[in-house]
């Protein structure tokens, strides 16, 4: 009977065995075999340019959206339900082109694709086509129509058919005058190298193009750096609980300036997907400032002066002015065992989500 051991404690250690060696020939050979193909992945879909230095925060989202479907290409699954929700959403019609390809792939492998989309021409080349609708919200809910593409087009009461197999009068309208424009110069971060921009003021302005060509280094990062900076102001980030540390923030330094517009700037206001605020009490007038103006108007009438309320009783973020009952969010949640939480009205302010004092 053998008495045991390692079947390989005689063979030699890989690490004082030559740089040219059989066995660092064929650990070379295998990790380059599956480097080449992953890169191939990535150069299929159109991220060739990224370099290996790139942090992942500045990488945009169409970047991102990518990467994820290269890594899922590259673990060989099959049998595999992906369901992936709007992933042309915001990319280029030649980024469109390459993701589209890749989610062939995935499905030449063995697997199921579920996509939820609104871009017209990836609906004209899905294998099968459900419509849901006919409206939203109250007015949806109902499978209009579940069948091939080309059979929408007898469906009446969908709107999607509208688009997919009618021609659409384009939308006129009178562009605005600018009442003047912010220029900046030299700006450069990530993919932007030197580069002038000029964007108008007082007009509703687009910024298009690729995916990774810059849009969000210019719009989201660059300028309002550069703006914050000339009114004096540092940008404030929202804090996350539990943030991820691969999409953790980097800071680099944004090259360029500000050469002419900032005279008729006076605020700087940023909205991105981001949850709006701190709390979920947050909404798009307490994080803009709005509802300051308003609090305000109600603390100057002459009642509530004369009740010495201040702007905090006008407010549901303060227990000076919220309900206690559900603390300023207009809903109670009820806990059930082995169910999920219900949620209802607040039984105290009735979603008002303000105290019921009485003024007196």
């Amino acid at each position: 009977m053998a008495t045991g051991g390692s079947a390989h404690q005689t063979a030699p250690d890989v690490r004082r065995t030559p740089n040219l060696s059989d066995e660092k020939r064929a650990a070379a050979e295998r990790i380059s075999a599956d480097l080449l193909e992953r890169l191939g992945t990535l150069i299929e879909l159109g991220l060739g340019y990224l370099s290996l230095d790139r942090a992942t925060p500045t990488l945009s989202s169409g970047e991102l959206q990518r990467l994820r479907l290269a890594t899922q290409l590259a673990s060989q699954l099959f049998g595999v339900v992906y369901v992936l929700d709007e992933p042309f959403a915001g990319l280029h019609p030649a980024d469109s082109e390459a993701l589209f390809g890749a989610l062939q792939r995935l499905k030449a492998a063995g697997n199921s694709l579920f996509v939820i989309e609104h871009d017209m021409q990836t609906m004209r080349r899905a294998d099968w086509l459900v419509d849901v609708g006919p409206a939203a919200g109250e007015g949806g809910g109902h499978v209009l129509y579940s069948g091939p593409p080309d059979g929408l087009k007898h469906i009446e009461a969908s709107e999607t058919r509208k688009h997919l197999f009618e021609a659409l009068s384009a939308y006129e309208h009178q562009p605005r005058t600018p009442r003047g424009w912010l220029r900046l110069s030299g700006i450069t971060r990530n993919n932007l190298h030197g580069v002038d921009a000029a964007f108008p003021l007082g007009c509703f302005t687009t910024v298009t193009g690729i995916s990774g060509s810059g849009k969000s280094s210019l719009v989201s990062q660059a300028l309002p750096e550069l703006v914050a900076e000339h009114l004096g102001r540092v940008l404030d980030e929202p804090d996350d609980d539990e943030p991820d540390p691969l999409l953790a923030k980097v800071e680099l330094p944004v090259g360029g300036r500000i050469v002419e517009g900032m005279e008729t700037v006076k605020r700087l206001v940023r909205v991105d997907q981001k949850p709006i605020g701190r709390t979920p009490r947050s909404n798009l007038a307490t994080y803009t400032g709005l509802f300051d103006h308003v609090r305000k108007l109600f603390a100057d009438t002459p009642a509530a002066r004369k009740r010495r309320y201040g702007a905090g009783r006008f407010s549901f973020n303060v227990a000076q002015g919220r309900c206690p009952t559900c603390e300023g969010e207009g809903f109670v949640s009820v806990e059930l065992l082995f169910l999920p939480n219900v949620y209802t009205s607040c039984s105290t302010c009735h979603g008002s989500r303000y105290t019921r004092r009485p003024w007196k």
